[in-house]
């Protein structure tokens, strides 16, 4: 069992590092005028982001393809996924329950008008990236308990 799970954490790091790499190559891209390859990574990227500039970090003139906190939730995805390969993630409840309360402000914050800024939104991102890959190492260490594993 602990060799599928360390399979699916691996997956869940690329499919994420695919999302924040591809979002910030766009930039480069259109700089360096590759417009049509930009745009057509912006396109795949439309499915997993809202996309809105206002809520995108700009480089070199062009917004990156996907918004601050979407950015921050596959850069955590993809470094905490890293980390529990090679160490055990493991987290204190009331840890873990003050991390969803922080981005649970954030978001309703956010749905109520109030304008938290882009840092705060990449934070709270990269936080929940960081959620999510304890719940999924969780329920595979549950699963694999499981089974004996």
């Amino acid at each position: 069992m602990k060799y599928i799970k360390n399979t699916l954490i691996t997956l869940l790091a690329l499919y994420s590092a695919f999302f924040w790499l591809g979002a910030l190559a766009t930039p480069f891209l259109s700089h360096f005028e590759s417009y049509d390859l930009s745009a057509k990574l912006s396109y795949i990227l439309s499915n997993a982001c809202h996309q809105n500039p206002e809520r995108s970090f700009w480089i070199w003139g062009y917004p990156v393809s996907l918004c601050a906190r979407c950015l921050g939730v596959y850069i955590g995805t993809t470094v905490s996924c890293m980390n529990a390969l090679f160490n055990k993630l493991n987290i204190n409840i009331k840890a873990f329950i003050i991390m969803v309360f922080i981005c649970l402000a954030d978001i309703i914050l956010n749905l109520f008008k109030i304008n938290t800024g882009n840092i705060i939104r990449f934070c709270t991102g990269i936080i929940i990236g960081l959620l999510i890959t304890i719940t999924v190492n969780f329920v595979l260490r549950k699963i694999g308990g499981k089974y004996g594993n």
